[in-house]
């Protein structure tokens, strides 16, 4: 018995009887109570339980039954409890866990799983991570791409507004717009060289604080080569960047007081060598740094904007060039201030009279609303028509605006000139008198001025015929006026 304990207490201790350790321990645990089975069985034998109680008391064969069985379940524990532990951990792992680590310290078939647990556990755990970063590279190359995306589509926007001869201030309004389109700059402005002056001076604001600047009066701001910052970069024709990685002096902190901007990229609108102005963009965010892509945005805007800029310059120059209105065919105002200050100085010279008629057409404006800009485009040309056939061949009639026409009248006194422009009245009324509606039968009002009574100078003539016309709005239209 004894030989026989101690045997049980080495198979017990080990941590595996041979490469199928479980097994063995399995099949030691049901021989143990197997064994325990058979002893009893024998104890209902009359032989064997006589045998028994020669031998021993049944104090004696109780304890070894209870002995074997103790050891029985002792083993069955011993395989059960890692069993369990797997089982616990296993479920956490399924549940998504996979920071944690089986400790089996076991060199049987159960320390194995768990280890095999711990390397799929560590696996899995390193292709989350991997998709993780693989995640926020997607996401990081998807921002981008959307950026580039926004970037192109704000380039073709701005590109059809050139295309169309669109107003340049239109598209400046546009371009800034485009900078704080994606939310990451909230501030913007547009710094524009004045070609008469030669300054340049803040153009256009826009942003959360543009209010607040505009009321600082942030327009009458002067900018000038080489002074500030904004005159460094003036001067310097490259883009300029302000931000937590650049190191801040006094003239950095004057723009950020003066522009309410912690950051800013400043590019310059550079055409042929010539600078024309200063695009700036920003934020107040702390800690800020620019990324590449905002860098491309406000550069890509810049460049837009100079060529709006240099088509715009072109344009003037063609008008100046150009004597003819293209839409009705009459002289253009350039023209006509230019020939009416030559006919007054012609008059003053031979002492002979000079006058000029302003006209505009009543309610125009509403009709414009109404029948929309083909229709109105048809008016103009149709009374264009009629004031090439009312005048003579030394008078000159242009469109002096969107709505308003003048006519040159040398040799012609202020009664003369009356006449011409009652009769010129007179067509236009009836030019739309059979029209149904009342608001499509258009007529004209015109202001009758005269060198050297009213004006000595095309200014003084045009702003005399201004005022009358406005003077007349208070009677009604359809009437010629003057001042006597």
């Amino acid at each position: 018995m004894k030989r026989w304990g101690e045997g049980m207490k080495t198979v017990i201790g080990r941590k595996s009887l041979s490469t199928n350790g479980v097994r063995n321990e399995v099949v030691v645990a049901f021989g143990l109570i197997l064994l325990c089975l058979l002893v009893f069985l024998a104890y209902l034998f009359p032989g064997v339980n006589s045998f028994f109680e020669t031998r021993s008391s049944m104090t004696t064969i109780i304890g070894i039954i209870f002995l074997i069985v103790g050891l029985g379940f002792l083993i069955i524990w011993r395989i059960l409890d890692p069993v369990l532990k797997l089982s616990r951990e296993a479920k956490h792992i399924a549940d998504g866990d996979f920071n944690r680590d089986i400790e089996l310290f076991r060199d049987d078939e159960i320390g194995e799983l768990g280890q095999a647990i711990n390397r799929m556990t560590r696996r899995m755990r390193e292709n989350v991570e991997e998709l993780k970063k693989f995640s926020q590279t997607t996401e990081q190359i998807n921002t981008e791409i959307n950026k580039r995306i926004l970037t192109l589509s704000n380039l073709l926007q701005i590109s059809n507004l050139i295309s169309q001869n669109a107003q340049f201030k239109e598209v400046v309004e546009v371009g800034v717009g485009k900078c704080l389109s994606s939310g990451i700059l909230n501030q913007g402005c547009m710094i524009l060289k004045d070609l008469d002056s030669s300054e340049f001076q803040v153009h256009f604001i826009s942003g959360a604080r543009a209010s607040e600047l505009l009321e600082k009066g942030i327009k009458n701001t002067t900018v000038r080569f080489g002074e500030g910052i904004l005159g460094k970069a003036l001067l310097k024709q490259s883009p300029m960047v302000i931000d937590k990685e650049t190191t801040s002096n006094s003239e950095i902190e004057q723009f950020r007081s003066l522009f309410g901007m912690s950051n800013a990229i400043l590019v310059p609108i550079n055409s042929k060598g010539n600078v024309y102005g200063l695009l700036v963009a920003g934020n107040d965010s702390p800690a800020f740094v620019f990324s590449k892509s905002e860098h491309e945005l406000v550069q890509v805007v810049a460049r837009q904007i100079a060529i709006a800029y240099t088509n715009d310059l072109l344009q003037r120059e063609i008008q100046k060039l150009e004597v003819k209105d293209r839409l009705t065919g009459l002289f253009n105002q350039s023209y006509l201030r230019n020939r009416l200050n030559e006919e007054i100085k012609r008059a003053a010279s031979f002492q002979r009279p000079c006058s000029l008629l302003l006209l505009t057409i009543d309610n125009f404006s509403g009709y414009h609303e109404s029948h929309g800009n083909i229709a109105a485009e048809n008016i103009l040309i149709k009374i264009g028509n009629v004031l090439k056939e009312s005048i003579s061949e030394t008078d000159k009639a242009a469109r002096f605006g969107d709505h308003e026409f003048a006519i040159i009248l040398p040799e012609k006194n202020k009664r003369q000139s009356i006449v011409v422009a009652d009769n010129v009245r007179r067509k236009i009324e009836g030019l739309f008198s059979q029209e149904k509606e009342p608001k499509n039968r258009l007529t004209c009002t015109g202001a009758v001025t005269e060198n050297p009574l009213d004006g000595v100078t095309a200014d003084e003539l045009i702003e005399k015929g201004r005022e009358i016309l406005k003077g007349a709005e208070s009677q009604g239209g359809n009437r010629i006026c003057y001042k006597v």
